[in-house]
């Protein structure tokens, strides 16, 4: 009977508890800061346990794409044939812009572009293959790049 009792009084707080949400109307109540805890009440042990949270994880973001940029003026590699590096697994984009040509033609990976002079073209893709590429512009036939895919 005494654990009846207990339970009950529990029970009369927590509706009593309940019942003093805030309502704002009387502004002349004294402000007081109280802390609500969980009413114990007579319930089966999967009840009182606490409601499992699941938490939610962005996935990674990937990481940018290398870019490689390269500048063909009369048919000629700016600074020279570009020898660029990436590792196997990375993303990549080769820019190209030029002022001549037909076409730009990555050898290995068989991607090619058509070229408008003045505007620049983009080839991109995913490192999967090891080795080196040969980067080229078709008319003129001028090696641009050598990317190198590292495993």
């Amino acid at each position: 009977m005494k654990i009846i009792g207990t339970l009950l009084a529990v029970a009369a707080s927590a509706f009593a508890l309940a019942g003093c949400g805030g309502d704002d109307t009387d502004s002349a109540a004294p402000e007081t800061d109280t802390t609500t805890q969980p009413a114990m009440t007579a319930t089966s042990p999967t009840e009182t346990e606490p409601t499992p949270t699941t938490e939610t994880t962005s996935a990674p973001a990937k990481p940018a794409p290398k870019t490689i940029t390269i500048h063909v003026v009369g048919g000629v590699p700016q600074g020279g044939i570009a020898r660029p590096k990436v590792k196997k697994g990375d993303r990549v984009v080769i820019v190209v812009r030029t002022d001549t040509g037909e076409e730009v033609h990555m050898h290995g990976y068989d991607i090619e572009r058509t070229v408008t002079p003045g505007k620049p073209v983009r080839l991109p893709f995913t490192a999967t293959i090891p080795g080196r590429f040969e980067v080229e512009l078709h008319h003129p036939d001028a090696l641009l790049a050598v990317v190198e895919v590292r495993p």
